[in-house]
């Protein structure tokens, strides 16, 4: 967790000089203004360090994630999510596979906290169970609004909150519906969200929406690729 939080500050800084969003450094989330300098995201920062790789291809973490997806499993993007300090957004009631279709559901997300992750400062909430649901529309008309559209009331009743210590981990699959409230506390709180998938699963055909950085592929952190297309990842 040291190396993580002074690889996160270094990144964060590089962001913090930065007057808008870049492909790399997000200063808003789900459609916010967000704040100038003050860094929400960033994108795939596996590609950016040593530390970031090595956790994303964590053998504890891939031993879950093979349990839940089979023996072959691909990397299909990482994102640093921030919280800061009386600062940090709301994330509202989504379902990761809208941002990505596929042609099968088989993508599990895994995020790992480097601070304590709590009500106060907004932990993680999900639905459980739905993501036997099915698909939820994420459209307002023709227009992508990377939230679940409609009454969100009942998703708020059977929610259930998930803190975390600093250092633990939480996986959803890639239908679950979940969402975090604003921090409103003096603490940070950051995590690192992978998102990995069964090889064989296939992005479909118009699941590219404009303004978001959606992937064709990955990288291979175990087993073997059936399909012959994707690359190994470097460690």
């Amino acid at each position: 967790m040291s190396n993580l939080r002074k690889s996160a500050d270094r990144l964060v800084e590089i962001g913090s000089n930065l007057g808008a969003s870049n492909e790399r450094f997000k200063l808003s989330t789900f459609g916010s203004t967000g704040s100038p300098g003050v860094v929400q995201q960033i994108c795939d920062p596996h590609e950016l360090g040593g530390e970031w790789m090595e956790l994303a291809s964590d053998p504890a973490i891939l031993d879950v994630i093979e349990g839940l997806l089979g023996p072959n499993v691909a990397l299909y993007y990482t994102m640093f999510m921030m919280k800061p300090a009386r600062q940090g957004l709301s994330a509202p009631w989504h379902q990761d596979l809208a941002f990505f279709v596929h042609d099968q559901a088989r993508l599990v997300a895994c995020q790992v906290y480097i601070d304590d992750s709590t009500p106060e400062n907004g932990c993680l909430k999900v639905v459980p169970g739905s993501h036997r649901t099915g698909l939820a529309n994420h459209f307002d008309g023709d227009r992508f609004v990377n939230r679940v559209v409609g009454d969100t009331s009942g998703f708020e009743a059977s929610s259930v909150a998930l803190p975390m210590k600093a250092g633990g981990a939480v996986f959803w699959h890639a239908l679950t519906l979940h969402a975090s409230d604003p921090n409103q506390s003096a603490s940070p709180r950051r995590g690192m969200t992978m998102e990995y998938k069964d090889p064989t699963t296939s992005l479909m055909s118009g699941s590219f929406y404009p303004g978001l950085e959606v992937r064709g592929h990955g990288l291979m952190v175990r087993g073997s690729d059936p399909t012959g297309v994707l690359l190994p990842a470097i460690r």
